[in-house]
Formats: C-alpha cells, sequence, structure tokens
C-alpha cells in the first residue's frame, strides 16, 4: 500500500486532471462531500475548481491550498471501495475530517493497479490551515499505523525485496545502483556519516541499504557490445528526433523499449544520464551511446514545422498524386504527427497548411475515389441527399457514425463544400492505421 502527498497548487489543477479523466472513461468520482451550492449533475471541472478556490480564500495567507493524494496498491490486492475506507481513516489521522471539510475522490481505472485520487484544501471550515509540519513523515507513520489496523500485522518495510529486485541488474557503481532504484520510483540519500543509502518513497523512508551489499553485487566493468551500443544509440537519435524534450524522450524509451533515463544533476541541465534496460536488467552509462550534449539537441518548434513542410512538398513534387494517407504514414515514421483537417501538430502547437497543398490533396483524395474534382467543388451541404457506403450501394457515400465517445472524425474529404474547412484524410483508413 502507498499513499502519496502530490504537488499542491493555488488554482486546484488536480480538479481539472482528475476530471478530464472522467471525461475519457478513465476514472470516476466515487465521492464527494460539503461541495455546498453545486448539485453533483452540474459539475464541471472549472465550476468545481472555482468552488475550492473560494472556499479557501477564507485564509488569504496559503497560496498554495490544494491538497491532493493518491493512495495505490499492488494490482487488485484492494477494491477501490475499500481504498475509499482506507482513504477516510487517512484523512482523519492526518487533520482532514473537521465537519464541512470539502473532498473529492476518485477511483482510476487507467493502470493495473488500483489506485484513487484525494482533493481537499488544506484551509480548515474555521479557515485556520490545517497543520502540515513534517507532512510527508508524518503520512509515512499514519500509513503504516492504518494498515497495521487493517491487516491486524504489523507492516515491515518492504526494503528487502525491493534490494533483492534491484541486486538482480548488471551495474558498475552506486550511482547506477541508485539509478536503478530512481526508475523503479524510489530516491536515494547518502549517509552523512554512515556507509549505508537512505531509502525513501513519496517522501517517507523506508529503510536503508549497506553499501557494502551493493557494491558486492556490483561488477568491475559492464560496457555494450558494439551491436547494442549501435542499436541503443540509433534508438535514442530517432526519438529524440520525435520529442520536445528530455521528459518526453525518457517517456518514449520507457513506454516503447522499457529502458529507463535517469538523468544526473540539476534538473534543467543535467550533466550526464544513465540508461537501466529493464528487459536485459543491465545498466549503462549514458555516454556509451550518445553524450548528454548530443542527446539533448532538441529541435524547436519553428524548425520541426519547417521541416515537415518541406518534407511535404518534396513528396508531392516526386508524386503529385500522393494522398493524405500516404504522406501521414511517413510522417509520422519521420516526425510522430500527421495531417488533420489541413493542419499539423507538434509539441502543442499547431500550423495550418497552405491552401495549395490542402487543395492538391484534396483533389488527389477525390482523384483516388473514383470521382471527377470539378463537378465537387460547388456542392451545397444542405441540400445533399440522404447518402449511404458506396461499397455497398450504388456508389453513394455515407457519413460515419460518432464512435463511442459521442464525437466524431472531422476529417473528412466527402464534405466537398468549397465555403467548408477541408479535410483531406481518408478516415476511415486513417482509423485502422491509428487503431494499430
Amino acid at each position: 500500500m502507498i499513499i502519496t502527498i502530490l504537488p499542491s497548487s493555488a488554482n486546484f489543477h488536480a480538479v481539472a486532471y482528475n476530471e478530464m479523466k472522467v471525461e475519457k472513461g478513465m476514472a470516476t468520482l466515487l465521492e464527494a462531500q460539503n461541495i455546498y451550492g453545486l448539485r453533483q449533475e452540474n459539475y464541471t471541472s472549472e465550476k468545481l475548481r472555482q468552488f475550492f478556490i473560494d472556499y479557501s480564500s477564507r485564509n488569504t495567507h496559503i497560496q498554495n491550498a490544494q491538497f491532493h493524494v493518491a493512495v495505490s496498491c499492488k494490482g487488485n490486492e484492494y477494491t477501490h471501495r475499500q481504498l475509499l475506507d482506507i482513504a477516510h481513516r487517512y484523512l482523519k489521522e492526518m487533520g482532514y475530517d473537521e465537519e464541512g471539510q470539502p473532498l473529492l475522490i476518485y477511483a482510476h481505472h487507467d493502470t493495473d493497479n488500483n489506485h484513487i485520487h484525494i482533493i481537499t484544501s488544506r484551509v480548515a471550515p474555521d479557515g485556520h490551515k490545517i497543520d502540515h509540519n513534517h507532512e510527508k513523515r508524518r503520512s509515512h507513520q499514519v500509513t503504516q499505523k492504518i494498515m497495521e489496523g487493517y491487516t491486524g500485522q504489523k507492516q515491515e518495510p518492504e526494503v528487502n525485496d525491493i534490494v533483492k529486485e534491484a541486486l538482480a541488474y548488471r551495474y558498475t557503481s552506486k550511482a547506477q545502483f541508485c539509478a536503478i532504484m530512481e526508475s523503479l520510483g524510489y530516491d536515494c540519500k547518502d549517509d552523512d556519516e554512515k556507509p549505508v543509502v537512505h531509502l525513501y518513497r513519496g517522501g517517507g523512508e523506508l529503510g536503508t541499504i549497506q553499501v557494502q551489499l551493493i557494491m558486492q553485487h556490483a561488477l568491475k566493468d559492464n560496457r555494450p557490445d558494439n551491436r547494442r551500443r549501435q542499436q541503443i544509440r540509433a534508438i535514442l537519435q530517432k526519438y529524440r528526433n520525435l520529442s520536445a524534450n528530455k521528459e518526453e524522450l525518457a517517456t518514449h524509451m520507457k513506454k516503447k523499449f522499457g529502458i529507463s533515463l535517469v538523468f544526473v544533476g540539476k534538473a534543467d541541465t543535467p550533466y550526464g544520464y544513465i540508461l537501466v534496460d529493464h528487459k536485459s536488467k543491465t545498466v549503462f552509462k549514458g555516454g556509451e551511446f550518445l553524450s548528454i550534449k548530443e542527446l539533448l539537441q532538441f529541435e524547436d518548434t519553428a524548425t520541426r514545422f519547417v521541416k515537415i513542410e518541406k518534407t511535404i512538398d518534396e513528396l508531392l513534387a516526386d508524386n503529385p498524386k500522393l494522398t493524405t494517407l500516404d504522406i501521414n504514414r511517413i510522417l509520422y515514421r519521420q516526425f510522430g504527427t500527421r495531417i488533420h483537417k489541413g493542419t499539423v501538430s507538434w509539441s502543442g502547437e499547431t500550423i495550418q497548411l497552405r491552401t495549395e497543398v490542402t487543395e492538391q490533396l484534396r483533389q488527389n483524395y477525390l482523384v483516388s475515389r473514383g470521382l471527377h474534382p470539378s463537378s465537387h467543388t460547388a456542392i451545397n451541404k444542405n441540400s445533399l441527399p440522404p447518402q449511404r457506403d458506396n461499397r455497398e450501394d450504388g456508389g453513394n457515400i455515407q457519413r460515419p457514425m460518432p464512435d463511442a465517445g459521442g464525437a466524431t472524425d472531422s476529417n473528412r474529404e466527402w464534405e466537398l463544400n468549397s465555403n467548408m474547412d477541408m479535410s483531406v484524410d481518408d478516415e476511415e483508413a486513417q482509423r485502422r492505421k491509428w487503431r494499430r
């Protein structure tokens, strides 16, 4: 069982985060208490955020009033209802159970481990600030107390099991061992007086590890062979070019290849990095593949868009009959993006393609469907007759039904009114591709 205090906030961004999860079907609102003036059927992200901001304003000395906590377990060890019970015991022990204290609790369904999120205010109903001294240490102690009472057994730190897993990796130094621990979700800190490493999670100390034990399992040398070096170097270069920053690159590497990048030094200016390959349980110095300077040579958004537009122009110059679907296969492989409704997005920004490009792609799509472009340039959408799938009923085209989420893909090349925002995607083919 892990209970983690998440970052505080002045604008209660945790509400927006959890409500977004609800909208996507990845979370459920389990409980809402003391949300005065709002009926649950009228809850929206903005209304809930504003409620907590207004409630917290009764104490003007507190800038970041959000108290956001995650309670999680391994797999389905506890149900969401059991986690809810644990959450209430936790809030009581931490001082957040006074009558009138507002509260939101969400159950998340987006991982293999059952977990819930708690949102409340650091301001008590009478306006005083709820005690936050030694908060993370108290949180760890409270967690241990709750679990001992919940299971009837004393909860011993799981350091031995954690160490056993980490010691199974191939590493050469204490720094590399700590990189393994960080990649597994733990923090390490040296002791100023003793030859031990302190192990933390969620701000609470779990125990210590003897440096002697760490070094007993360390290798004298651990270098990748030339083939592996070239392979990982190529992967790093490719996904560096698809990423906007080191955090995005690290996410790609972990998700696609089971490789963690652990950066050494300041968060904004690391002087090195360690590569932890979880599949082979092997740790390498990052410099074996790319120097930290090479690794962090990310392109700015403007440069990236110039390259994308140039690539599209060159593809159409080589083959003027290419459709959006053809080009998107290449754009996704090279840049991790695609054309959508005449636009291209990357790193949170979007550009509109030139009119002549979108028009050429529209014309190419019509030709690929056996339609004559000139006969589809001035059709009034409101005058269109009922349409059916041309593959089943004589050449008429039926618009797709909305998907389960209620949204309809807006890339419709068959909407051919010249006054509309022309789309350039073959929707059915695109859906098949992106589901893969």
